[in-house]
């Protein structure tokens, strides 16, 4: 067989074309993922795989092959080597029947549970099996699907590779055309409203070769996001790295790669980031994120990656990564409000919030906060908001007379925090002042705080402000902000 060469196309493509190097991978064993970088992607975006690994892969057990290339199981002499490594690659990421968890399942236990975790009708592709089928009924679907070969006579092209469609006489139109039981997504359905097919046809005619792709989208989409770019080989990369994600908020893995990683930072680079693209699968729904080159520039600042890759939030990732940095003030807001009850009563998914006694995480957006403003205000050749030290600022708060343990003192500081929301400026001057003033030790005004009473600056006096008051009576500030 010839070297199958495959090309970056669409985000759904490529994210198929992922979950099928995955299945590769896993079929290579232990060297799966060093061949697959070093041999199979290619540095201008292709993925061109040798034509004695796909014909061994597409054939069943007891066929020529190396030696390092996993094995059907005795059991499913039958079955071909490409539908095993599919089969256990889904069973060892967790697609499993509720009823069959925890338990050592033989080989035919193992397609039976992954089919009927795949198939049934609200999974990820629904009814393209009969779940009644007997077992060797399934198997053959299995193998049937995963085929590869070129049709010969046919002026009918597939809708992604261009590749010649074989389409045999009285065939399925579900084993033809992207339908909505091979993708939830973005397939339609034949008879079903509103994914009618227009007038009766199917609209996408899909090859053998790609068909095989499509029903690998499961490994990719269960991770619930996908980084795409017009590289093959940096999508594996990218997405390698997300998939470790940290305490559970994926893009915290791809910052801190990108802060320590000099190979990647110098293979991605400013260019690289404005061709990617972030995709977040939510039940039946994809939301679509590009990465404008305003955001690219952002990304590759250490400092603000280090802040971003700090706020454990996918929430306040999201609203980052649709630029709607000047919604990041009313976080903070909500965010002081949570650290300083003690609780996110109604469960607000974008508040910052770590607990009663802790403000690194509101500091932190703070901290983000103020770096993208003085960054685009830069980038723009305009007048930065003005410079305030948000360290001394903390530093001064916990030295103020506003004493948290106190009704008195807490309802002082909700009202300043409102007013500040408001930017009622003087009113939050004559606050303030009067605290100091009436206090027992009459301390001093401080020198910072006054200062951002001098500026015009709205967004420069809240984020003041607001650092401020999470520094008030905290012992466990970050000193090295």
């Amino acid at each position: 067989m010839q070297d199958i060469e495959i090309y970056p196309a669409s985000w759904y493509y490529n994210a198929c074309v992922q979950g099928f190097l995955e299945v590769l991978a896993w079929g290579l064993g232990d060297e799966g993922e060093e061949i697959i970088t070093e041999q199979i992607l290619r540095s201008d975006g292709r993925a061109v795989i040798p034509g004695n690994l796909m014909t061994a892969a597409f054939s069943p057990r007891g066929t020529p092959a190396a030696v390092y290339i996993r094995e059907v199981p005795e059991d499913l002499p039958q079955l071909k080597r490409i539908g095993w490594w599919w089969v256990e690659k889904s069973y060892e990421e967790g697609f499993i029947r509720k009823e069959d968890r925890g338990k050592l399942l033989n080989a035919e236990a193992k397609v039976e549970t992954v089919v009927r975790s795949l198939f049934h009708k609200s999974a990820n592709y629904p009814n393209l099996v009969q779940l009644t089928w007997d077992l060797n009924k399934k198997l053959g679907f299995i193998n049937n699907w995963f085929s590869i070969g070129e049709a010969e006579g046919l002026d009918i092209r597939c809708g992604f590779c261009g590749r010649k469609v074989g389409i045999e006489k009285g065939g399925s139109v579900y084993e033809t055309s992207l339908t909505r039981s091979l993708s939830i997504h973005i397939g339609n359905g034949p008879n079903v409203f509103p994914n009618l097919f227009w007038d009766g046809l199917p609209g996408l005619i899909i090859c053998k070769q790609c068909r095989a792709y499509f029903l690998c989208f499961h490994l990719v989409s269960k991770n619930g996001f996908f980084i795409n770019s017009d590289s093959l080989l940096v999508n594996w990369h990218l997405n390698h790295l997300l998939s470790g994600k940290v305490n559970g908020y994926y893009h915290q893995s791809l910052l801190k790669a990108m802060q320590y990683d000099r190979q990647l930072r110098g293979a991605i680079g400013s260019w690289g980031l404005q061709n990617m693209e972030e995709l977040i699968f939510e039940r039946d729904q994809v939301k679509y994120y590009p990465v404008s080159a305003t955001l690219a520039r952002l990304l590759l600042i250490p400092g603000i990656a280090t802040l971003m890759s700090q706020i454990a939030n996918n929430r306040v990732w999201e609203i980052i990564l649709q630029e709607r940095f000047d919604y990041l003030p009313t976080v903070i807001y909500k965010s002081l409000r949570a650290m300083l009850t003690g609780e996110n009563k109604e469960k607000d998914p974008e508040i910052v919030f770590s607990g009663h006694n802790n403000a690194w995480p509101v500091n932190n957006l703070i901290q983000l906060y103020y770096a993208i403003r003085q960054q685009l205000a830069g980038n723009k050749g305009g007048a930065i908001m003005g410079y305030i030290n948000l360290k001394e600022i903390r530093e001064i708060a916990r030295m103020a007379p506003l004493d948290l343990n106190t009704n008195v003192g807490k309802n002082l500081v909700y009202r300043l925090m409102e007013l500040t929301r408001l930017n009622k400026k003087t009113e939050v001057y004559h606050l303030l002042l009067r605290s100091y003033l009436t206090s027992d030790t009459k301390r001093q005004f401080p020198v910072p705080l006054a200062r951002l009473f001098e500026t015009n600056d709205h967004e420069l006096f809240k984020t003041g402000i607001y650092a401020f008051i999470a520094g008030l009576n905290r012992s466990d500030i970050n000193e090295n902000f």
